[in-house]
């Protein structure tokens, strides 16, 4: 766990780049592309902060050793 911030802001340096792919090649118009990013983003990040906590939870109630 000691370089849990590193790993932090790699997963949302790659989170980036998946959600600014998309983007572009979901949508004609840059602009209205750049104007769904952060929307996009934010969904995204949140979604996958979201299946860590299930993944934690699960750990914790299945795995744990009494």
């Amino acid at each position: 766990m000691d370089d849990l911030g590193l790993h932090i802001a790699l997963f949302l340096l790659s989170a980036m780049v998946i959600v600014a792919v998309t983007c572009m090649y979901t949508e004609a118009e840059d602009g209205k592309a750049i104007r769904l990013f952060p929307r996009r983003y934010a969904t995204f990040v949140l979604a996958s902060a979201a299946i860590v906590v299930v993944m934690i939870v699960v750990q914790h109630t299945l795995a744990s050793v009494h």
